[in-house]
């Protein structure tokens, strides 16, 4: 059973983005890489990347409420994966979804304007990187990032909630 019955995409900015990017950007020099997924990308954290860092959690709980304003869910809602994806040039995202995972966000770090767009592949829709910019979408819906093409990191946050009956 699908709990997600739109296609609705929010598109916003964090208002503690310099906080959370700092931290991040600090916790990604003792980060391992636990290989690839959909994401090609040089650095994956794994699906649950440093679950107690205050800072993460509190991101979290934002994205949540986020979830909890814009969507008409009759059911609970938590956090089922949280990691980080650094691309380097030449790095991308193959046209993928998160099912069963009901919803699911991409928050940009580090990125220019001019890098790879997140692309939501049956619309075509185009989301530009902007460091702060959070982007919640269904589960089901693809998705994917073209070949980043320049010499600096795009890095990105990504996660997954599961909505369960109460």
């Amino acid at each position: 059973m699908n709990v997600i019955h739109n296609t609705k995409v929010i598109v916003g900015d964090y208002q503690f983005a310099d906080s959370l990017n700092k931290e991040v950007l600090h916790q990604l020099k003792y980060a391992t890489n636990m290989g690839h997924t959909n994401v090609k990308a040089s650095m994956f954290t794994g699906f649950n990347w440093l679950p107690d860092n205050r800072k993460f959690l509190n991101f979290k709980s934002f994205i949540h409420a986020e979830i909890k304003k814009h969507y008409d869910l009759y059911c609970e809602v938590t956090t089922f994966d949280f990691w980080a994806n650094v691309y380097k040039k030449g790095d991308y995202a193959v046209s993928h979804e998160h099912v069963p995972v009901h919803l699911s966000f991409v928050y940009f770090v580090k990125a220019k304007w001019y890098d790879s767009p997140l692309i939501f592949t049956d619309s075509g829709k185009k989301i530009r990187p902007k460091e702060g910019r959070y982007v919640i979408f269904p589960g089901y819906l693809l998705h994917s990032v073209p070949m980043h093409r320049y010499n600096h990191d795009r890095i990105t946050l990504s996660g997954n909630f599961i909505a369960s009956l109460k």
